[in-house]
């Protein structure tokens, strides 16, 4: 039974052989005595979540009203969430006007910080580029909020700095989202073993570990603690024993996934392969000249999942409360031939290396919103202890770096918002905004989460805090 003297705290762990740990959800029994669930404090969490190259504006824009809205075909896999969901039709990445080179690089540099893309020695295909002038708004939020936890954020892909002119797992300019400050990038996690070792295990970061020895050590984490978790669960209630077992379910699955995509030997891991050169093994384009790798990855819708489970994972335990899910690059020059796409080309061709191909981008844009779809999914399965979701306590930024396609236009930004963040947002809303800089939203978003900031970034680029959010 639990009690005051053997209480559960938010940093209890299950312990097993060899040092292994694993932590815990939020618990009944984590509460002080005769504490209620609605006197504990459910934290107020904020992801990004980032995919490539624009929309197709026309077929991402809703019809109806405000509050009656219709998604298109392109975006129906959302419609189990539009309540959920708020649109932000009208603002523009209007720092990109400043800085240097490329518009997906300075889109990459401008969208999270609101700062130019500063000159550097990276060959961006438009001249040399560095970093964006200052820190993205998660790393500013985390800061002020986020102490005290294991990780002050954490970032995920499936997709980054494998293709392009940003082939070889680098922070460069056009791959980099999230910045501690001014030319100072965090690049995200993109081994997914590797980020499972780090947030969950006691396995070390993975580096300079055989595949085998990673992929043995990592099945086995459950079952080293497998006796401790017959016992706790023995003293808690039925609701916590429920949240407990569905919890451990969680990480079962994420081992089960691990191991099924490493392909059929045993000792696999699923770690992105080395970057080739063009002229290497891996299949290159002639067509493309000087832009860079073209590679096959069939692993990376499989390891999208994986690192989307790993960060709602990492929400629901506690671990940080500020995450990035980011599923490529602006380069996204990875084949497309794996299903539900089947495609024999990247990205990047269909919106305007081979011509502007709208079918195809069609096809594309609809699978992101799969993906977007999935992680809702699998935010909203997580139960609070008051009840509410997860997905009902974050808030989340779905981004990219340009709007057009064909043109790398950034104006009429695709930004959407998602999760009702504890009702501080009021969703289930398409909003037609009149242009302005989408400076203002970051203000906003700092705001939500108890700034008092009238400004963000560029001071060229802000008109004051976004209205009509709430």
């Amino acid at each position: 039974m639990i009690t005051s003297k053997n209480r559960m705290t938010r940093r209890s762990v299950l312990c097993g052989a060899g040092g292994i740990t694993i932590a815990l959800p939020f618990l009944e029994a984590m509460l002080l005595p005769r504490q209620s669930q609605a006197a504990s404090t459910i934290p107020l969490r904020f992801v990004v979540f980032y995919t490539p190259g624009g929309t197709l504006l026309d077929k991402w824009q809703p019809t109806g009203t405000e509050t009656n809205y219709v998604l298109n075909d392109m975006m129906s896999a959302l419609n189990p969430y539009k309540d959920r969901l708020m649109f932000l039709d009208g603002l523009d990445l209007s720092v990109t006007s400043k800085g240097v080179v490329h518009p997906h690089s300075r889109g990459m540099a401008g969208v999270l910080t609101g700062t130019q893309l500063l000159p550097g020695t990276f060959d961006t295909g438009g001249g040399a580029a560095s970093f964006a002038d200052g820190p993205s708004v998660d790393q500013v939020i985390a800061q002020r909020i986020g102490q005290g936890l294991k990780f002050p954020s954490l970032e995920f892909s499936s997709g980054w700095s494998i293709s392009g002119r940003s082939a070889g797992e680098i922070s460069f300019a056009a791959d980099q989202l999230t910045m501690a400050g001014s030319k100072n990038p965090i690049p995200p996690m993109t081994n997914a073993i590797a980020a499972f070792s780090r947030v969950f295990g006691g396995i070390g970061s993975g580096t300079g570990t055989s595949g085998a020895n990673a992929s043995a050590k990592t099945k086995s984490i459950l079952d080293a603690v497998i006796g401790q978790y017959t016992k706790v669960s023995a003293q808690l209630g039925s609701a916590d024993r429920a949240t407990f077992a569905a919890h451990l379910d969680m990480i079962r699955q994420m081992e089960t996934s691990l191991a099924t995509g490493m392909g059929s030997g045993a000792g696999s891991s699923c770690v992105v392969p080395p970057m080739p050169t063009i002229g290497a093994s891996m299949p290159t384009d002639p067509m493309q000249g000087g832009t860079g790798v073209i590679v096959t990855e069939t692993d990376i819708p499989l390891k999208g999942q994986v690192m989307s489970v790993l960060l709602v994972a990492s929400l629901s335990c506690d671990l940080t409360r500020f995450a990035t899910m980011q599923w490529a690059d602006s380069e996204a020059k990875f084949i497309l031939n794996f299903a539900p796409l089947n495609m024999p080309d990247h990205h990047h061709a269909y919106q305007h290396e081979k011509g502007f191909q709208p079918d195809a981008l069609l096809k594309i844009y609809q699978w992101y919103a799969g993906n977007f779809a999935y992680f809702l999914q699998k935010m909203d399965a997580v139960k609070e202890a008051d009840g509410t979701s997860l997905l009902d306590n974050t808030l989340i930024f779905w981004i990219s770096e340009i709007q057009k396609p064909d043109s790398h236009g950034q104006t009429n930004m695709p930004f959407v918002l998602a999760g009702k963040a504890q009702g501080k947002v009021r969703t289930g809303r398409w909003i037609k905004i009149k242009s302005q800089p989408h400076n203002n939203l970051l203000v906003s978003l700092l705001n939500i989460f108890g700034g008092t900031d009238a400004k963000f970034g560029d001071p060229d680029f802000n008109t004051g805090a976004l209205a009509g959010l709430t």
